[in-house]
């Protein structure tokens, strides 16, 4: 650009507010001044952590946790619909509460046998798996329990007096015999 060209296109800028200069400033063709922050500018990161791989961890951390707890509690949804289940079946002996009663006890054992592999995929995400653990075992052994009041309310649980030891047997008082004539 000739030099009359160039000081037209500054007097036709120089009514706006914002203008910007193309010409280098330093003799090397780079500028020597430093680009300053705008107003209100912060640096830094604001959610505490200086790297974004970061961040995506701990929430990955965070959603393995919730997916533990959710498996952890998934037994106590049971327990409220084998209990209404099993006041539907009533007190008597009949092959529909028979199945309904077998069924309620294998789901609780057969979870406290499977503790370790519910939880499997979850060991080697660095997730402390203490608390989900002990929410699950209690969850099935409530539903355990629960099977065990509607077997002794069938009557088909033993009671203590009839888990001791050898019933005393009585004295025989009297004795009769019969003859046939």
């Amino acid at each position: 650009m000739s030099s009359s060209a160039s000081s037209d296109v500054r007097q036709r800028f120089s009514k706006r507010k914002w203008t910007f200069e193309e010409d280098p400033v330093g003799a090397g063709g780079t500028s020597t001044m430093k680009v300053q922050a705008p107003i209100g500018y912060i640096a830094g990161d604001f959610k505490g952590t200086g790297d974004e791989s970061n961040v995506r961890r701990i929430e990955m951390d965070e959603k393995i946790k919730q997916s533990a707890m959710a498996m952890a509690t998934s037994p106590g949804k049971q327990i409220l619909m084998t209990g209404v289940m099993m006041f539907m079946t009533g007190n008597t002996l009949q092959i529909f509460s028979i199945m309904m009663l077998g069924m309620a006890m294998w789901t609780p054992i057969s979870g406290l046998l499977n503790t370790g592999k519910v939880f499997e995929r979850y060991e080697n995400r660095g997730v402390d798996l203490v608390m989900p653990k002990l929410i699950y075992v209690a969850l099935n052994l409530a539903g355990f329990a629960l099977v065990c009041w509607k077997l002794n309310s069938m009557g088909l649980m033993p009671a203590a007096w009839e888990l001791g030891a050898v019933p005393e047997l009585r004295m025989q008082m009297d004795f009769a015999a019969g003859s046939s004539i």
